[in-house]
């Protein structure tokens, strides 16, 4: 996982599009705890629904990530990950150990924004 200021978004979808990657982009929901943001992710990575509810299921259609995503490595680009790790910093370990497991894919937690342009 690679973890960057909110600021740093641009440069992080143009390098991983650069690299052929698909990009999956997320946002912490807001108020939302393990469950919440579990949805968020598999939704945003095309998980199929039982990835959204149960961990197990989360972690076993991550290894069919490249499928789901024509033969491609993905770019989660998880925007106020910080959010969840300061609400609940056991669910956020819980979420950045399977995404970390899985093989076709990068994540970058990106920290809260500041309110400048993304550009």
């Amino acid at each position: 996982m690679i973890i960057l200021p909110a600021e740093r978004l641009g440069d992080a979808e143009a390098h991983f599009a650069r690299a052929g990657y698909a990009l999956a982009e997320v946002t912490t929901p807001g108020g939302g705890g393990l469950r919440e943001t579990q949805a968020q992710l598999a939704e945003a990575l095309r998980l199929p629904a039982p990835a959204g509810r149960n961990l197990d299921a989360m972690a076993d259609a991550l290894r069919d990530l490249r499928d789901l995503w024509d033969g491609r490595e993905v770019a989660l680009l998880w925007q106020e990950a910080g959010a969840l790790a300061a609400r609940d910093g056991r669910a956020w370990w819980i979420l950045a150990e399977i995404l970390d497991d899985a093989d076709a894919l990068a994540v970058v937690a990106l920290g809260a924004s500041g309110g400048q342009d993304r550009g």
